[in-house]
């Protein structure tokens, strides 16, 4: 079925399990797409076991006309992500999906990226070829990464107008019925209501902790090979900002040690895919579309070194337009992301609960060893290590002055 763009219906969700102010950022960077005609209704979907999470949510946005549903979890994501599409089943009138993790943002061209793609190629799904990224400073590479502020750092995707797997195909194509471990090498950012005739129970993996989202890349190939729908994958440029500075995102917190088995045990429901690829997987064959970025200064004075996209002129790079609004936006972010960090360290601690005041000083603790220099951090790391019965360290102390004095817990330590 072929939509036409003006009168197309948008579903955007965000699904969120922890942290409501975090959850609001996001928002913000939806409602705020600019130089785009996409007709969207944004749903927030709180999936999560912890029961009092609703209502905050609930409380974050008591001012603001946005739908707020809660569906079952069993604390994994994937289940979570599968409740989206059982949604969109439901909400019949709309023909686009767009699902967003609620701890990710999207940068501001983003719906006007997707709708030059929309408009042309009247695509089911459309998959991102990797993200941009929010990183601490211990997980970058400072020779290369951009600094923002307080430490953290923005890895830009590069323009490489050309499709990089081919670079990177030993990387990529990994059969993942007899390889020991993969990661998911996509991002699914877009489904048509088509994707809903195949009576598919499961798009992703309820059982795995990380890499849930493998089994719809599955899927995709699936739909590929068999030509059943028409799917692309797409640079990511400009689209979605991955978050990878939350602590308390999926891939902090659990490990992958069950999650090859998982998707293992997948391997009957997709022998097209075996067939085709048979003992080595191609799956450079998949279709890839370059999307422009958004402004005409285009930078494409690049080199490939050892299979890598190197930038030849880096000072140019950063100060070319399509490099520079990116830079600003997450700039002002991590500001924001960093406050967040303050509230909750705050709100943890004033629970009295051991399993939260854990969260809060290792939140500390990541923060001094990422760099940060604040005598807020350093002062709610000393009131942690008071609350836990640790041994307190006199350096945080000392550089925590004269905040301390405020807090009777410090007072005999100083």
């Amino acid at each position: 079925m072929k939509h036409s763009l003006s009168n197309s219906l948008f579903l955007v969700t965000l699904l969120s399990s922890s942290n409501e102010k975090l959850l609001k950022l996001s928002y913000n960077s939806i409602i705020n797409q600019t130089n785009h005609y996409l007709n969207y209704t944004i749903l927030i979907v709180v999936n999560t076991l912890d029961n009092s999470y609703f209502q905050k949510v609930q409380q974050e946005f008591e001012n603001i006309n946005v739908e707020i549903i809660q569906t079952e979890s069993n604390g994994y994501p994937g289940m979570g992500h599968n409740s989206l599409f059982d949604i969109f089943r439901n909400k019949i009138q709309y023909d686009y999906l767009i699902p967003i993790d609620g701890d990710d943002f999207l940068y501001p061209f983003a719906f006007s990226q997707l709708s030059k793609v929309i408009s042309k190629h009247n695509p089911d799904i459309l998959v991102l070829q990797g993200n941009d990224i929010l990183s601490w400073y211990n997980d970058s590479d400072s020779t290369t990464d951009i600094y923002l502020n307080n430490c953290f750092y923005l890895v830009k995707q590069d323009e490489y107008p050309q499709n990089k797997w081919i670079l990177n195909n030993t990387q990529i194509n990994i059969n993942p019925f007899t390889s020991d471990s993969f990661i998911t090498p996509v991002r699914n950012i877009l489904c048509s209501r088509n994707i809903l005739n195949f009576n598919i129970k499961n798009f992703y993996c309820p059982n795995c902790k990380v890499i849930d989202d493998y089994l719809f890349y599955l899927h995709f190939i699936n739909f590929f090979i068999t030509k059943q729908l028409n799917v692309f994958i797409i640079n990511s440029n400009h689209i979605y900002l991955y978050n990878d500075i939350s602590t308390l995102s999926a891939h902090y917190n659990n490990t992958l040690k069950y999650d090859y088995d998982f998707i293992k045990s997948y391997k009957n429901t997709f022998t097209n895919i075996i067939k085709h690829y048979e003992n080595i997987w191609n799956v450079l064959d998949l279709p890839f579309l370059y999307i422009d970025p958004p402004y005409d200064d285009i930078y494409n004075n690049y080199k490939i070194v050892k299979n890598n996209v190197q930038i030849i002129n880096y000072n140019t790079y950063l100060s070319q337009s399509n490099t520079k609004y990116c830079i600003d936006f997450c700039s002002k972010l991590v500001i924001e992301i960093y406050n967040t960090f303050k509230y909750n360290i705050d709100y943890w601690l004033s629970t009295n609960d051991n399993k939260y005041i854990v969260i809060a000083y290792n939140l500390c603790e990541k923060l001094i060893n990422n760099g940060i220099t604040d005598r807020e951090i350093f002062m709610y790391i000393c009131i942690c290590t008071v609350l836990l019965k640790k041994k307190i360290i006199p350096q945080y102390i000392e550089n925590s002055k004269p905040l301390c004095y405020n807090q009777p817990c410090l007072l005999k330590y100083l």
